[in-house]
């Protein structure tokens, strides 16, 4: 095979954006970098000496060719282990065997005396453990397949592992697993898979099917390894204001290679949570399976691999609920809230399913075709102070289909792909026929009052091209790339579908009538179809052997994405013009322009600082924006609460206003929908809520900045970065209708009540992250990773209401997050072919809201008409959370490659008590006091693996 040369003319890049510009005008767009690039120097080399990377398990193999100065790259390079080799005239100038991660970019240097100009090989060659990259500005790490594999873990979803990347914040409650980072909401994160997009256009968990769930995204057997970015992530990514994960999936090799596996828990292996040990409820009954099993191999040797897997999980999980009888002397003992106390069933049951073909006809071509599906139903809606009645049981469906197709042509590698992807989330009452009561300040008994179907569609075409190294006052990587998607979102809501009576002693009524009912009959529907595309250009730039830049701009762009077509109902004009709003409130469906300003410049660089340029000691740091997307459930409540009928009912005992709300003298047979339709076909159910989004809102971006450095320390390898990241623009709701005092604004024309207005809340964050890391080797016997984040994270304004305060700007900047974060995970080999892996997490505690009573809000929620103040809850111990974790293992090897593996995990073995749900309600004298705890209590996990 001929040599690729490397360009010498503008030919070459002509060709390359004649093919780019071709790709774009069929639909296809940019492909996320999974893939990694090697690059270094041949000693004694002559240009158009050939470099070969073969891929020990496939034989497949990427080629490249020495320009005059001995440089090299091999681009588009997919994670695995790969024989690096140089050869002229038959002659060997040196090989390596090296283990590629995700997303990487390794300097690897060969002939004679390459050791001194390249990383220690022995860090990066074939040890399962993930390496750190010195020179690149990114703050990433890699979480690869053997710490995945041996590390203790209770759920099996990959997103755990993201707490070993420092900055990021991986959620411990039991019922919703969720990344997160800088101090800002999940929403601001996104994961690819394979460089699929897994974005959740509709809801806040930041990827499909993680809003208020604990499933997993994807099957944990079924990812080779992933990467986590916190921050300086290049211009390619997209949709992120924080953190991005980047996974790819296991392929096919030339053996034939399966697995087997069960995971086993039941009641008798775990302790009895804490505050039902102290109220004197039983242990409840639990028991967790976890199974499945791979397969891969070949379907035709070097040319044509497959690779399977299917996952199920059924979990009989439990949940304790405690109710307090009020403390007002108003309560009469009516009803009696202990009656709902108990540990009471959550099930869940999840099954996951993937299947891969790759496809290498020849060295210039590559084509892989994946399907992954996933469903899981679950018991959800309850707390501590929601009653069991009132639970839903919620489906979750992930289907995804993705094709890709790499192309190496002369001094370019063109990659694209195409993905079709549906998403549907669907929670209803579990019990539907029994009235929903609000008992604010106590809890929620009777049935849920809602139902949902989300729905999100999408196809998305992709394409990149990276032209190889073009010499230009250094040598010069250039990636480019263009995105079309187009997105079909259909959203059906009814949150008081099931009517719901709000009781409150703030009132005349107490809690013997109700003083307001919310009742809609029927759902609220939208449909929306949004395209986005996104254009980027990334050049990655060696100054010289110690300089590298990292230049990048990236642009996106949404059609849709606060429902630009809405038209604001007549009605609701004169109620608009009463409160004096902005006509940028109104919409006529010409208002609101898709925005076109995304554009967002990154900048990176490392320095070698070591004296002989070995990259032992790099200096890095980097500048970007990153914009992000608001989730449309947010902004699409204003159609929804447009579309009839939508009723709010207020009850008094004599008919006086109720704050300053005419009202309907009880009568009990209102307590029933017969009674409502009685009152509704009356005329006096009133207009219901407005919700009024700003024509001009714009959608969320991010500033991060970061200096560091990193350090080769032997077998050590050590970091330090210090950062910065301020996030502006994230949705808020806050009145349209209440004075400054709290009273609201009332009657209003049209019998509306209450107005809501769009607004938008600021974060901000600085931090430190320190990374110590030992990679473990089986001929040292043992490794060490340590990740230390210090972070101050503050918010200005609420959550998706932000309904304390007039603006969110007259919020204090309240801290969120814990400001000492450690996560450290050990592996050991142990005698008898055993191992010992063990997960530290310690944190100084999450902040809670602290307010007094009598601000008066939207039911009644106590927070004062001071600034709320923030504390932890730390006990008589700095870390506030505190768990510490053990699996131990033992392989028993039989026949040419078969093994049995027996493994047992313990979790939080010294059964720290890890506190939540703090009242902050400083007039209560249980001001401060927990009432739940996080994460698990003391418990022990069995599981068996088979593999061949």
């Amino acid at each position: 095979m001929k040599p690729i040369n490397r360009p010498s003319s503008k030919s070459g890049i002509v060709t390359a954006l004649a093919l780019l510009l071709a790709a774009a005008g069929s639909g296809t767009a940019l492909a996320q970098n999974v893939n990694a690039t090697i690059r270094g120097k041949v000693a004694g080399a002559a240009a158009g000496t050939e470099v070969v990377a073969r891929e020990t398990s496939t034989g497949y193999s990427t080629r490249a060719s020495v320009g005059s100065d001995g440089r090299y790259v091999i681009s588009g390079v997919r994670p695995g282990t790969y024989e690096i080799s140089a050869n002229a005239g038959g002659s060997s100038l040196g090989s390596e065997l090296v283990t590629v991660l995700v997303g990487q970019q390794l300097t690897l240097d060969l002939g004679a005396g390459a050791g001194k100009d390249t990383v220690a090989l022995e860090e990066v060659t074939v040890v399962a453990t993930a390496p750190l990259e010195l020179k690149t500005s990114e703050i990433a790490t890699n979480i690869t397949q053997q710490q995945m594999r041996t590390l203790p873990q209770s759920d099996r979803n990959f997103l755990s592992f993201a707490a070993l990347a420092p900055g990021v914040v991986v959620s411990n409650d039991r019922y919703s697993k969720t990344i997160s980072a800088a101090g800002q909401p999940a929403s601001q994160t996104n994961v690819f898979i394979d460089g699929a997009n897994l974005k959740n256009n509709i809801l806040k968990g930041g990827l499909v099917g993680q809003d208020s769930s604990r499933g997993n995204p994807f099957s944990q057997e079924a990812i080779q390894e992933f990467r986590v970015l916190t921050q300086n992530y290049k211009a390619e990514y997209e949709q992120a204001g924080t953190a991005i994960i980047t996974a790819v999936t296991k392929s096919g090799t030339n053996e034939f290679h399966g697995t087997a596996y069960g995971y086993y828990q039941n009641k008798d292996m775990v302790e009895n949570e804490y505050f039902s040990k102290q109220r004197g409820l039983p242990k409840p009954e639990y028991k967790r399976e976890q199974y499945g099993a791979t397969l891969g191999g070949p379907i035709i040797p070097d040319v044509l691999h497959f690779f399977v897997s299917y996952e199920a999980k059924d979990e009989n999980g439990n949940q304790p609920i405690f109710f307090r009888n009020p403390t007002d002397p108003a309560y009469t003992g009516e009803p009696d809230f202990t009656q709902y106390n108990g540990n009471f069933d959550v099930p869940f049951e999840q099954k996951v399913a993937f299947g891969k073909l790759t496809w290498r006809p020849n060295d210039n071509n590559s084509v892989d075709f994946s399907m992954s599906r996933r469903k899981d139903t679950e018991v959800i809606g309850i707390s501590t102070t929601t009653a069991y009645i009132a639970r839903q049981d919620r489906d979750n469906e992930v289907n995804d289909a993705l094709l890709k197709w790499q192309f190496r042509g002369k001094n370019f590698v063109n990659d694209m792909l195409i993905n079709r992807g549906e998403y549907t989330y669907s929670p209803v009452p579990a019990v539907g026929d029994v009235v929903s009561r609000d008992y604010e300040g106590t809890g929620i008994v009777g049935g849920a009052a809602s139902l949902q179907n989300k729905h999100q569609e999408h196809t998305t075409f992709r394409n990149d091209i990276t032209f190889d190294a073009i010499d230009w006052h250094g040598e010069h990587v250039i990636k480019t790339g263009i995105k079309y998607a187009r997105y079909d979102l259909k959203l059906l809501e009814n949150n008081t579908a099931n009517p719901r009576y709000s009781y409150n002693f703030r009132y005349n009524t107490g809690f013997e009538i109700p003083y307001r009912v919310s009742y809609s009959p029927t759902g609220k529907s939208a449909d929306i179809d949004n395209a986005q595309m996104g254009l980027f250009v990334q050049d990655d730039w060696d100054v010289n052997d110690r300089l590298q830049l990292n230049l990048g701009l990236r642009w996106d762009y949404e059609s849709d994405a606060y429902n630009n077509d809405y038209v604001t109902p007549q009605s609701q004009y004169a109620a608009i013009e009463f409160l004096g709003l902005s006509r940028d409130y109104i919409s006529t469906g010409r208002e609101r322009k898709a925005f076109k300003g995304a554009f967002q410049p990154r900048l990176g660089f490392s320095w070698d600082l070591s004296k002989d340029a070995d990259q032992s000691t790099i200096l890095t740091g980097g500048a970007g924006r990153y914009y992000d997307r608001t989730p449309l459930d947010n902004p699409i409540q204003e159609a929804f609460h447009s579309q009839y009928p939508y009723y709010s009912i207020y009850f008094s005992r004599d008919g006086s206003p109720v704050d300053g709300n005419p009202s309907v003298v009880w009568d009990p047979r209102y307590l029933t929908v017969a009674g409502l339709q009685e009152l509704i076909t009356g005329g006096n159910a009133g207009s219901g809520e407005i919700d009024l989004l700003n024509n001009k809102t714009k959608p969320p971006y991010s500033d991060a900045f970061s200096l560091g450095i990193k350090q080769q320390l032997g077998n050590w390898l050590a970091s330090l970065t210090f950062s910065r990241v301020l996030g502006y623009r994230q949705f808020t709701w806050i009145w349209g209708s209440r004075r400054p005092n709290g009273d609201f604004i009332n009657p209003l024309p049209g019998n509306y009540s209450p107005v809501l207005i769009s607004s938008s809340k600021n974060y901000s964050s600085k931090g430190i992250f320190f990374t110590l890391e030992k990679p473990y080797t089986d001929e040292s016997g043992w490794g060490l990773g340590l990740n230390w984040t210090f972070q101050l994270a503050k918010k200005q304004g609420g959550d998706e209401y932000s309904l304390d305060y007039p603006t969110p700007a007259d919020y204090l900047a309240n801290r969120v997050g814990a400001k000492h974060n450690v996560v450290i995970n050990g592996t050991v080999k142990m005698p008898w072919q055993m191992r010992l892996t063990g997960l530290i997490t310690l944190n100084s505690g999450e902040p809670y809201d602290v307010g007094r009573q009598g601000y008066r809000y939207n039911g009644g929620i106590l927070l004062g008409g001071a600034y709320p103040e923030r504390q932890d809850f730390v006990l008589d111990n700095f870390w506030a959370y505190r768990q510490f974790d053990l699996a131990l293992s033992k392989e028993f090897r039989f026949g040419r490659s078969q093994a049995i593996e027996v493994r047992a995990d313990a979790f939080n073995i010294f059964n720290f008590t890890n506190y939540g749900c703090f009242n902050g309600n400083s007039s209560e004298p249980t001001f401060g006091n927990p009432s739940c705890t996080k994460g698990p209590s003391r418990s022990y996990q069995v599981s068996a693996r088979y593999r061949f």
